[in-house]
């Protein structure tokens, strides 16, 4: 028994783990956004890397007010103040140091958001500047702008993000790669328009599943993307809408549960790392007969 334990344990280390994108829509995201109106501008700007994912939280609680705190959270992400995967309170202070926000105190304001996203030299009207403003708010304040130019760069620009190609989704395949540590990687590629794209680890799609094997046929209207170790990879997809038999718009299913473990996750900055993805379920399987094992042979030494 012991040998056969053993070997068992030894196959399990031995198994490599295969892990593929984690892919967020408007479904799994954040539980509560079903209750927002700004629920493509959410998506969209948390693919951007203007929202940053609180890891552990599966609430994005539109209707409430966005904190300094927060935004100083949100903001310090987005322009990478420090490493991919620094202490929250690292984050927030590098933000107020550098000005960001005028303190960690309190809600946020219109006028805390421009100067956090667009250094202050948006024209907000003189009645809002003070005013403080929700989740929600903040989603459609800064969706508004995002293509206005700051020092000749859009939101896109200052996030490092390109415009990615358009058109029909031909063809959407997989393929398998190790890394230098040894740790295969799912990679998926759509074909649009003739031209070939990889997913990064964690892209955000609005209007279409999460499994990309259902994509094939469908439009893309928008797409942006990021540089991943020099290479561009697709991050925000937006397809145009589709409608099933009843001419109503079609809703893409929604994800598991335990998928939503880690989602959205993060900013563009850390979903580039991969730094959480789905595994095989292979090791899992292996790991459960071991421990059926261990447990029957203890089970039988106790009986003796």
């Amino acid at each position: 028994m012991r040998r056969s334990l053993c070997l068992l344990a030894m196959l399990l280390l031995l198994l490599p783990t295969v892990v593929s994108a984690h892919i967020v829509n408007e479904q799994n995201l954040y539980d509560d956004l079903q209750y927002s109106k700004a629920t493509p501008q959410i998506v969209q700007l948390s693919g951007l890397g203007v929202i940053a994912y609180d890891h552990g939280s599966t609430l994005f609680s539109p209707q409430e007010k966005l904190t300094r705190e927060e935004l100083a959270h949100w903001a310090g992400a987005f322009w990478k103040l420090k490493e991919s995967g620094a202490a929250r309170e690292q984050v927030t202070a590098a933000a107020l140091e550098k000005g960001l926000v005028p303190s960690l105190d309190g809600n946020a304001t219109y006028a805390d958001v421009n100067q956090a996203y667009f250094a202050g030299k948006l024209a907000v009207p003189e009645q809002d500047a003070a005013r403080e403003l929700t989740k929600e708010e903040f989603a459609v304040f800064v969706f508004e702008h995002r293509n206005d130019a700051v020092e000749g760069k859009s939101l896109y620009d200052r996030g490092g993000f390109v415009a990615g190609p358009t058109g029909k989704v031909e063809k959407v395949a997989v393929r398998e790669e190790k890394d230098a540590a040894g740790k295969t990687s799912k990679v998926y590629s759509l074909t649009i328009s003739g031209t070939v794209h990889d997913l990064s680890a964690h892209p955000r799609v609005l209007q279409a599943a999460v499994d990309p094997a259902q994509w094939e046929g469908k439009t893309v209207e928008e797409a942006w993307l990021m540089n991943v170790a020099g290479k561009p990879q697709l991050q925000l997809i937006l397809f145009a809408k589709s409608a099933d038999a009843s001419g109503q718009s079609a809703q893409p299913e929604k994800a598991p549960t335990a998928d939503h473990a880690h989602a959205g996750h993060t900013d563009h900055a850390a979903a580039a790392s991969g730094d959480e993805t789905g595994a095989s379920m292979v090791p899992l399987v292996v790991a459960v007969v071991l421990l059926a094992l261990v447990g029957g042979w203890l089970f039988a030494r106790r009986r003796k």
